[in-house]
Formats: structure tokens, sequence, C-alpha cells
């Protein structure tokens, strides 16, 4: 099997769609998937394009959004209150974040 039983990409992208898209992919499946294929193709070549470089600022790019999104919440998750086991191993993971920021740091740094 291709696709594990229900995981489609035509069904996936179905499921989430509103209902003029999904009349649309019922009128001509094989356009989406033509389409689908393109879209797939075209960011391929756009990676080999891009190169190494290319992934690795779209891979920190990814790291500065995840750590804004932390951000905007930690006050859910880090409060007076909050379990002192919780705060510990929230603090562990921020501390390992750091590590591995400041080594990426010394390996850019002349």
């Amino acid at each position: 099997d291709l696709y594990p039983r229900g995981n489609w990409p035509i069904l996936r992208t179905y499921q989430k769609s509103n209902r003029s898209v999904r009349d649309r992919m019922l009128e001509n499946p094989f356009l989406f998937i033509k389409v689908q294929n393109e879209r797939i193709q075209s960011e391929q070549a756009k990676e080999i394009h891009d190169g190494p470089e290319g992934k690795w600022f779209k891979d920190i790019k990814m790291v500065y959004a995840v750590l804004g999104r932390l951000l905007k919440t930690v006050s859910h998750v880090h409060y007076p209150k909050s379990d002192p086991f919780k705060k510990q191993t929230l603090k562990a993971w921020v501390n390992k974040v750091e590590n591995q920021a400041a080594k990426l740091k010394k390996e850019i740094e002349p």
C-alpha cells in the first residue's frame, strides 16, 4: 500500500475543504491529482535549487517561529502555582534549547 488506510492526500484535502472546493474536486479528481503532483514537484525543485543553505534557513526560521509560539503560551504552563516537577522539567528543556543555540552560535562565529 502506498498510503495507509484512509490516509490518501485527496481524502485529507477533501475533509478540510469548504463546499465549493469539494464540488470541484468531485467534478474533476484527476485535475486535483495533477495539480497536487505539480505542486510537489515544484517544491522539490525549489529545495534542490536552494540547496543545503536554503534548507538550513528554512529550518532556522521554523525554530524561530516555534520559539515565538512558546513565548506566547508560556504563561499557560508556567505560573506561580504550577506543579514544581513540571516547572523543573520546563526549565530543563529551556536549558537544553539554550545549550543547542550556544553550540550553533559557536559554529557560525569566526
